[in-house]
């Protein structure tokens, strides 16, 4: 069959001017020949090259309320130059609503073809047709819409209006046609392109239905699967996205395999893919049949087969998360919310398993929402502050300077402890700009300090420094300006880092480090002994120090071999040239010991908790000597 040609006129009534935009874009403003062709191809079966010029052109106006869009309609109607298609926002207060405007619009003229545009909390279809009855005249497109499908529809409709003006001959057959190519298009619409599985609206739209069908009848449950798969980002950065592409559909296949195996067809079960590596599984029926769990485990271990591209043999787990109609649900966002987070928890205790929801994980991950929200608003409403814990030189007794901590005094909960906002600071990307808060916190009071006592020109003032800081291209400018606006020296400036932080990419880490080192400012890993760099990679590190952990003070004078490790990173720190410091003293017999094995500095509670400010300025010049005698 051959498409009309020439301009078809096309009316967009939505009060959203950025909505109205998109469809002027998408109708008028996309290159048309290979566009149209491409749609044209989908819908009507169109084979061979695309035309140089398109057979088909749209004509958009735009109006904002049902009342300004009818009288659009007239006018054109009466001026002999209809409009073939009208897409119908369902909302537009004030005034008509969308069904209101729509059987005004027939009125004037019967022909219109209408696209409802609607979200998934709009008008059910029972409504819709309740008040405009069945019509053969009428689509929903439901928001957000793809482009492709808003084309794809715009030239059905198009197409269907264009014929239906041909003298009505052959009606009945037409008719036919245009409906089944209206099935195939929503069949297109509720399909994901890559893996044939369902997509995102489809099991909307069918989780729905099974939520409505558990609350009516107890002989009906269902249950919801959500798979992300682990590390998938990796196969994607190192063999390409076509390779990622190849495990997805064979993803799908497996997933489709173990539905076939585990629920007879016909039921109202559905797999779907929602997006990148995120898929969805409905299971339905009778609750004694149900049985999500075995079903979960069969899957888990299909998936972890090896998947053959390109030559390379990949296994890719997945993680799941699963609730089911015994949480009595009411919408599907709902139902997908919770698996979803069941799938989180999978994550974080393992990988490539599943968790069953429960209520506690909807209130953490709610008490988490609220965190975030709180941190993101902390600094500026200056909530954060600094606690400072002293380091002793082991040898003669002295203040040698102080690590800065910070805490969030919250205006409800009070002290939030660093291990719960810190990892939070991370994962939303708060964790740069706090970084530097702490940064020029710290070195403003070592500033303010060292002022008050010019006695003590030396102290110095050590801050932790985050991986996403030490990734940063800006860091070492970032810590120029802080030096240059505080007004200290960069020696008595020492950042702390820790071994992990820079595992993920060692070399680049060392070029970072060896720019800060150039700058004057000293540089200590923390935590050593606990992290994940080689030994033979330490001595690329232009590091000044070393900070022994704290895990290996806890047993240091009853076990030897504790005595043993901690005496060989003293060995290897006097080899390297760097100074030494034990975290974490808290007896006097740690103190013997460190002494002995003639370790530079310490710090922990033996000596001091972490103090704010005010207190901590009070102990500078005071000598510990006396504890030393104690111990």
């Amino acid at each position: 069959m051959r498409l009309g040609t020439g301009v078809r006129r096309i009316v967009v009534i939505d009060d959203n001017e950025a909505i109205q935009n998109d469809f002027h874009r998408i109708l008028v403003s996309t290159p048309k020949s290979d566009a149209l062709a491409d749609a044209e191809a989908m819908l009507f079966g169109k084979s061979g090259a695309p035309s140089p010029k398109p057979s088909m052109e749209f004509d958009v106006e735009c109006a904002s309320q049902g009342q300004e869009g009818l009288a659009r309609v007239e006018r054109a109607k009466k001026a002999g130059n209809p409009f073939a298609v009208a897409f119908v926002d369902m909302r537009m207060p004030p005034g008509w609503d969308g069904l209101q405007t729509i059987q005004e619009l027939w009125e004037v003229d019967p022909d219109l073809q209408v696209v409802i545009c609607s979200a998934f909390s709009d008008y059910s279809w029972d409504e819709i047709i309740s008040k405009l009855g069945l019509s053969d005249r009428l689509l929903i497109l439901k928001k957000p819409f793809d482009p492709a499908e808003v084309l794809q529809i715009a030239i059905a409709l198009s197409e269907k209006w264009a014929l239906r003006l041909e003298a009505n001959l052959k009606m009945g057959q037409l008719e036919q046609m245009v409906n089944e190519r209206t099935v195939e298009l929503t069949r297109i619409a509720m399909q994901d392109k890559l893996t044939g599985l369902g997509n995102r609206a489809q099991f909307t739209e069918r989780l729905t239905h099974a939520i409505e069908s558990a609350k009516q009848s107890q002989d009906f449950a269902f249950a919801v699967l959500f798979l992300d798969f682990d590390r998938f980002k990796v196969i994607n950065d190192s063999l390409g996205h076509n390779a990622g592409d190849c495990i997805l559909r064979g993803v799908a296949q497996r997933i489709s395999a173990a539905l076939n195996i585990f629920d007879p067809p016909g039921n109202n079960t559905l797999a779907a893919r929602l997006g990148g590596d995120e898929f969805t599984i409905l299971l339905s029926g009778h609750p004694d049949k149900l049985d999500p769990i075995a079903f979960a485990n069969h899957l888990l271990s299909i998936l972890l087969m090896p998947y053959e591209i390109d030559g390379h043999s990949i296994c890719c787990t997945a993680s799941i998360g699963i609730t089911s109609s015994q949480n009595r649900y009411n919408t599907a966002q709902e139902a997908l919310r919770d698996a979803d987070t069941a799938m989180y928890h999978a994550k974080a205790t393992g990988k490539a398993r599943y968790v069953l929801f429960d209520r506690k994980m909807h209130e953490s991950a709610v008490i988490r929402l609220e965190l975030e929200n709180d941190l993101r608003h902390a600094i500026e409403r200056n909530e954060l502050l600094l606690h400072y814990q002293p380091i002793i030189g082991l040898s003669s007794g002295e203040l040698e300077g102080f690590e800065a901590l910070v805490r969030w005094k919250h205006p409800r909960r009070g002290m939030v402890p660093p291990m719960e906002f810190i990892p939070c600071c991370e994962d939303i990307g708060l964790i740069i700009p706090m970084g530097m808060w702490i940064l020029n916190r710290a070195c403003q009071q070592l500033k303010q300090w060292q002022a008050r006592h010019p006695q003590h020109p030396k102290l110095t003032m050590s801050v932790n420094l985050s991986a996403k800081q030490l990734k940063s291209p800006d860091l070492t400018r970032q810590i120029t300006e802080v030096l240059n606006s505080t007004g200290i020296e960069p020696s008595s400036l020492i950042l702390e880092i820790t071994e992990s932080d820079m595992v993920s990419d060692l070399d680049a880490s060392i070029d970072v480090l060896k720019h800060i080192r150039e700058i004057g400012v000293g540089l200590h890993l923390d935590d050593f002994g606990t992290g994940y760099s080689s030994l033979s990679s330490l001595h690329r590190l232009p590091l000044k120090g070393l900070k022994i952990d704290r895990s290996f003070m806890i047993n240091l004078s009853q076990r030897r071999d504790y005595l043993a490790v901690v005496n060989a990173i003293i060995s290897l720190a006097r080899t390297l040239g760097m100074t030494l410091t034990a975290e974490g003293i808290e007896t006097p017999d740690q103190i013997t010991m460190l002494q002995t094995l003639e370790c530079d500095y310490a710090q922990g509670y033996y000596f001091s908790r972490p103090l704010d400010a005010e207190n901590a300025g009070a102990i500078i010049g005071r000598k510990f000597t006396t504890m030393f005698l104690a111990a």
